[in-house]
């Protein structure tokens, strides 16, 4: 029952009774002194009935009026913070329609809308290496032990995408080596320099046409890029046939497990070397011999039978990881232009060709890579009607701890020419990464041991192997501290 009507009712009993004994006091006239004093207590009992009433009255007035309060407070902190977001928003309309701003593995600039982004990032890699070099014979001038420090990377990159997201950017540029590939007679020079820089336009979820500077689909080693290779640099066989960077473009379509990739472009100058052919600039767009090419196509297919695409983004396999494998082939094919007779000293219309196939394996805190490139050149007026090229490389890793990773690998191949180091390549390399922090901060260290010859087509100065065709045992020490910010 309602408090308030339970009030009521004793009120009414308790006046109810007062006109009872009133009757009876008239009724009763010998005995007043008895009724008056039943009459007071009576009175008293009533008085406290109505006290009650009120102060449950006065509690009710008191709550009515506090929601009240509460209310117009509500209304008053409503219309506050109305006017604190108009003022907010209109402070951001005269910083760029909105724009906003943040980190996300690396810093970005977003329009309110989503139609403009732009990612902004670097890396930093600090490198010690030392080598042991044997020569024939006693020459007590020679130093066996050459050692340094050098910073081969030094990238600042840009990235996002503008009117939606149907055109992507990207541009990488900063401080380098300028002839990674050993093309010229300085290899070792360091310069600004840049690596990519293409625009992408994204015809459909699954279709995309990029157009500029890019590494050119053919071997998997030169498509994962440079902080996310699992030993310290990438093998020397790469640098030497991979067919690294040009000047095209390129049409890609991908879905949950396929990938398909096929570029028109200036062509590679990947075995073009400065001792036989004089090619005299190394950095892209860069045709065959420092000549124009004909014509330069090459294709790659990608197969994923386990895992995702994003994390064939690199080789490790960190514990936790998804497992995944994938398969690829891919193929490139490149013609130069004659541009006088032959007979005159010229360069004929020669042809390059090559082949590769490749295989990731990744087993959630292991990993496992294995790849085999073949490529031709013919007709170049270089005293042999053609040369062979063929080599493989293999390494594998795994985990020790949740953050330190060991790696082995080994590489070898080559020419089928004496002239052009024949095929006497052997390297091993021993490692470990200890990641502080993911990709982003890690310390890597590698000893390598030279079991066959390095010629002076198969040396690379960034990777730190120099010519040795003596079979002396060249061994080097490689250090790394990687920043990606």
């Amino acid at each position: 029952m309602d408090r308030r009507l339970t009030q009521w009712i004793a009120l009414v009993l308790a006046t109810f009774t007062m006109c009872v004994w009133g009757s009876r006091v008239h009724a009763e006239p010998s005995d007043v002194h008895n009724q008056l004093q039943k009459l007071r207590f009576a009175l008293d009992q009533a008085e406290v009935a109505n006290s009650a009433v009120r102060l449950e009255l006065d509690e009710a007035l008191a709550r009515s009026t506090d929601d009240w309060l509460s209310r117009q407070r509500a209304a008053t902190i409503t219309a506050l913070v109305q006017d604190v977001i108009a003022d907010s928003d209109a402070r951001l309309s005269l910083q760029g329609s909105g724009a906003m701003m943040g980190w996300s593995n690396g810093f970005h600039l977003a329009s309110a809308d989503g139609q403009f982004r732009l990612n902004i990032s670097g890396l930093t890699q600090i490198r010690f290496k030392g080598r042991w070099q044997g020569v024939a014979g006693d020459n007590s001038d020679f130093d066996k032990w050459r050692y340094g420090f050098g910073m081969p990377r030094t990238q600042i990159n840009f990235g996002g995408h503008a009117f939606g997201n149907g055109l992507e950017y990207y541009l990488e540029t900063g401080w380098g080596y300028y002839d990674p590939k050993n093309l010229t007679a300085t290899p070792h020079l360091m310069l600004f320099r840049m690596w990519d820089a293409w625009l992408k336009f994204r015809l459909t979820p699954e279709v995309g046409l990029k157009i500029g500077q890019f590494n050119l689909p053919f071997t998997r080693e030169s498509l994962v890029r440079a902080p996310y290779h699992l030993a310290i640099e990438k093998t020397n066989i790469d640098y030497r046939m991979g067919l690294g960077i040009s000047t095209g473009v390129e049409l890609d379509w991908a879905n949950n497990d396929r990938r398909f990739l096929l570029a028109v472009s200036n062509g590679s100058g990947a075995l073009f070397h400065n001792l036989i052919w004089g090619a005299a600039d190394p950095v892209a767009p860069l045709a065959a011999l420092s000549r124009d090419t004909l014509y330069s196509v090459t294709m790659r297919h990608e197969w994923k039978l386990l895992g995702d695409w994003d994390q064939f983004k690199q080789f490790t396999s960190p514990p936790g990881s998804e497992r995944g494998l994938l398969i690829g082939i891919a193929a490139h094919r490149q013609n130069t232009e004659r541009d006088f007779s032959s007979e005159d000293g010229g360069i004929p219309d020669g042809a390059f060709w090559g082949i590769t196939g490749d295989i990731s394996m990744q087993f959630d805190g292991a990993s496992l890579y294995g790849a085999v490139i073949y490529q031709r050149v013919t007709n170049f007026n270089i005293g042999f009607p053609r040369v062979n090229w063929l080599a493989a490389m293999v390494q594998g890793s795994t985990y020790i701890t949740n953050k330190t990773e060991l790696y082995a690998r080994w590489e070898g191949g080559g020419a089928d020419e004496e002239a052009f180091g024949s095929n006497e390549l052997h390297l091993v390399m021993l490692g470990f990464n200890h990641y502080l922090d993911g990709q982003d901060l890690k310390f890597s260290a590698d000893i390598g041991f030279s079991f066959g010859e390095v010629s002076q087509v198969m040396a690379n100065s960034i990777t730190g192997w120099a010519v040795d065709t003596t079979r002396r045992d060249q061994a080097i020490l490689r250090t790394q501290l990687q920043l990606m910010y």
